[in-house]
Order: C-alpha cells, then sequence, then structure tokens
C-alpha cells in the first residue's frame, strides 16, 4: 500500500508529494540515533542520559509532465521552502499518519535521462527530530455535544468524542509519555482535568467566550478573548507543574464538565509508524 506523503508550507500551501506531477522516491526516514551521556568507566560507561541531536533527511522528488508544467510546479515549491528558511517557520512533512517539522535547507535540480522529467534532490532538516501523530480528544462541557472550536489545517488520525460528561476512559496503544495541547473553553472557574491521576489545574477565571490554550512543549499559557491575547503563566499550579508530560498506555480521564476541553495528545516517535495490513 502507498503511503500518503505531502509537504505543508508554512504559508499554507500544500503538495501532494506522489501525485500531480511529483513523485517522491525513498528517504533515509528510518535512520535515526540517541546520543549517549554519562561516565566512562574502566569497562563500559554509566548512562546519565540519552540526547538527540537535529535529524537530516536526504530524498529525491522527480517532477513529471510539460517543461512549462514542470518549471512552474518546482518554482512554486521551491518560493515555499525558500520562505520557511527566511521567515524561520518550520513547513511539514505529512508521511501517513505522522508528520515531521522541518526545513528544506538544500537543493539540487537536474535534468533526468527522461525528456519530460526533472530530478530534485532536497535537503530536510528537522530540528525537533521526531515524527509526531496528534491524538485529539473532545471533552464537552455539559451544556453541548461535541466542541467544533477547532479547525485544524491536518486532519488527525484519532477523533474522540466524548459520550458521556464528567469522565472518559481512552485505550491506546502508544507506550511513551507524550507533550500536549490543553485548549479550556470558558466560563471556567479554577478548571482542574484529571488524567490517570494527575491533576492539571490553572488557578484563574475564564470568561464565557473566552479559551485558554497549555502548551507543554513551548511551556506557554495564553488566553483569548475578543481578539487580545493574556499570559497566563503566572496563574498555573506551582506545585505539580501544569506541563508535565502525559503519561503512556490507557487514559482514565476527568473533569469538572461546566467547562468544555479539547486536548491534542502528542505522539512522538524517531521514525513513522506505518500500519500493516492482515496476510
Amino acid at each position: 500500500m502507498r503511503v500518503q506523503i505531502t509537504y505543508i508550507a508554512s504559508s499554507g500551501n500544500t503538495y501532494d508529494l506522489v501525485t500531480n506531477g511529483i513523485r517522491h522516491k525513498d528517504a533515509n526516514y528510518y535512520e535515526w540515533e540517541w546520543k549517549v551521556e554519562g561516565t566512562k568507566l574502566q569497562f563500559g560507561q554509566r548512562v546519565a542520559d540519552f540526547s538527540r541531536d537535529a535529524a537530516t533527511y536526504e530524498t529525491e522528488l522527480i517532477f513529471v509532465g510539460s517543461e512549462r508544467q514542470r518549471r512552474t510546479l518546482i518554482q512554486n515549491l521551491h518560493d515555499d521552502f525558500e520562505n520557511d528558511v527566511r521567515t524561520k517557520r518550520t513547513g511539514k512533512i505529512i508521511w501517513g499518519d505522522y508528520y515531521l517539522e522541518c526545513y528544506i535547507t538544500a537543493s539540487v535540480t537536474e535534468p533526468t535521462d527522461v525528456l519530460t522529467r526533472t530530478s530534485n534532490k532536497i535537503t530536510i532538516f528537522a530540528p525537533y527530530p521526531f515524527w509526531i501523530q496528534a491524538f485529539h480528544v473532545t471533552l464537552p462541557s455539559s451544556q453541548e455535544t461535541s466542541s467544533g472550536y477547532l479547525d485544524y489545517t491536518y486532519d488527525y488520525a484519532y477523533d474522540y468524542t466524548a459520550p458521556a460528561m464528567g469522565s472518559r476512559y481512552i485505550q491506546t496503544n502508544f507506550p511513551f509519555e507524550s507533550e500536549f495541547e490543553m485548549v479550556i473553553y470558558g466560563q471556567a472557574v479554577n478548571p482542574r482535568v484529571v488524567i490517570n491521576g494527575y491533576a492539571y489545574v490553572l488557578y484563574a477565571t475564564i470568561p464565557e467566550g473566552a479559551y485558554v490554550i497549555i502548551n507543554s512543549r513551548a511551556k506557554t499559557i495564553m488566553m483569548y478573548q475578543n481578539g487580545t491575547r493574556t499570559n497566563m503563566f503566572n496563574f498555573r499550579n506551582k506545585t505539580n507543574s501544569i506541563f508535565q508530560r502525559i503519561t503512556g498506555g490507557d487514559l482514565a480521564i476527568s473533569w469538572d464538565s461546566d467547562f468544555g476541553v479539547d486536548l491534542t495528545i502528542y505522539h512522538e516517535r524517531s521514525e513513522p509508524r506505518v500500519e500493516v495490513a492482515n496476510g
């Protein structure tokens, strides 16, 4: 089965890399390495931690069609590659259900042996070297059955709408701790969401019509209301970190159903996972 491969530029322009005039050839997406940090011993090494460098991938794009079609498509794509770099805003490589935040930092374009084809070899630089699958959970308030608050550019692989208020049990097949983004919709007073026994608490009042976005990776808490943005970082629970990664495995979630929550859990892997068909 062919994996869907897409490039989404920071401008929002989207390029299908397996059809519509482009053919994505093999890339080294399945090469990765953890760095060992520790103390050298007489025999071996005492491991203190592991870390990761930014990732670099090499791939080749084959453009097909008339000379005008190829030239136009290449120039449009390269304009977006350069715009990402010049504005320091990452694009995304979508590989099946996973995406990689990246820049295209090098390019070599040359003709092929086939008159109607052009080769473009590119270097993909990923400052955050993980492939991410977004796992989306909606926890509605008692006044609604679904949130409908967010319109994502990229359709997430999983979308769960809670049939019951105040508690959810969600089965996952992801074993590791995960970063997350939590959106809490007002009105909410000192909102508290408990996941596998850990309480994520914000000591503040979110007015009706406003919402707060908590991003664990960026360590930010921002409230949006009537076109204004307010930093709510100082209202976090200072005893138990509101940025604590969500545990792996199945999730038991409880919350005050007076307010609604959109929770996106970012499953991060060293390589994209591809589901294998039975047989």
